[in-house]
């Protein structure tokens, strides 16, 4: 993990692990509440503030395998996107919306 990110309702974390010239990335997104989570990367939220295209196959799944450069890249836009009260009000709604629809099923505190 490279990043933390404590907010309001739920914590995020930016997953980043990197080998050679190849690196993965995810983020994931922990409810307080309940300690239920989810990779969000491939949220449209998400993929419009990174500025990527949802029909690219290589942003369809929760674990993006990138080049280096692009992780770093992507963990700054995020981290500052975080940072903005705006942003994290918008995302954290879309957030509880996902949840309601039953699509956490995961629990943190079950797995640790």
């Amino acid at each position: 993990m490279r990043a933390n990110v404590a907010r309001r309702r739920y914590d995020f974390e930016i997953h980043i692990k990197k080998e050679h010239r190849c690196a993965t990335f995810s983020i994931r997104a922990i409810y307080k509440s309940t300690g239920a989570f989810s990779s969000i990367n491939n949220m449209n939220v998400i993929l419009d503030v990174l500025g990527v295209e949802g029909s690219n196959p290589k942003y369809a799944d929760s674990l993006w395998v990138l080049t280096n450069r692009e992780a770093d890249h992507y963990e700054n836009v995020i981290t500052r996107q975080l940072s903005s009260p705006d942003f994290v009000n918008y995302l954290e709604g879309k957030l509880d919306e996902d949840r309601e629809c039953g699509e956490w099923a995961n629990s943190i505190y079950e797995i640790t």
